[in-house]
């Protein structure tokens, strides 16, 4: 897909939602692991193609090499855009916001980057949340009394106040990081 050979381990990462040290075991040619069927599955979805076509056994169709062509040059794009972002500061993992809940500023399938650096929250901002094995973008806001409210920027959508670590721990919150930047595409019909 025209991904450079010291970037496949990060984006593979991202379109599966795992870790880089995960996903470097399925590329480990001296003791190659296998990705779980979840992972698999959206690395099947993220890549556009069929199982069967990721482990070699079903080519894509001669009218499909079009559709193919057209794959790479969008990942070429998307490429180019993601290595612009990545000048000026560390690019993040890419997710996909998964629903409308953060339009009109993000919407359902856009690309965001996160920095999974960041794994405590770290002032306001959007970060994104791993809740029960859903992920969630919101944007966080720190009040004064020490509590935190989870907002949505569609307002078709109520905010979460939470007061205390405990209420954190209890909802079993992972903070996966703080969205540095995102890539956005608007359709016309």
């Amino acid at each position: 897909m025209g991904i450079p050979a010291d970037k496949t381990v990060s984006h593979v990462a991202g379109i599966t939602q795992r870790a880089a040290q995960s996903v470097r075991r399925w590329f480990d040619a001296s003791e190659p692991g296998l990705p779980d069927l979840e992972s698999f599955a959206r690395l099947c979805a993220g890549l556009g193609c069929s199982a069967d076509e990721i482990i070699g056994a079903l080519r894509p169709h001669a009218d499909d090499e079009a559709h193919c062509a057209q794959l790479i040059e969008v990942a070429n794009c998307i490429q180019a855009i993601t290595d612009s972002l990545a000048q000026h500061g560390q690019l993040g993992i890419p997710m996909q916001v998964p629903g409308d809940e953060m339009a009109p500023h993000l919407k359902a399938g856009d690309l965001v980057f996160v920095d999974s650096a960041v794994t405590q929250l770290a002032g306001n901002g959007i970060y994104a949340f791993n809740c029960n094995g859903s992920l969630y973008i919101r944007r966080v806001e720190r009040r004064m009394d020490r509590s935190i409210v989870l907002k949505c920027d569609n307002k078709a959508y109520q905010d979460y106040e939470w007061t205390g670590i405990t209420a954190t721990a209890r909802r079993r919150v992972k903070i996966l990081g703080k969205v540095r930047s995102a890539i956005s595409v608007k359709v016309f019909s």
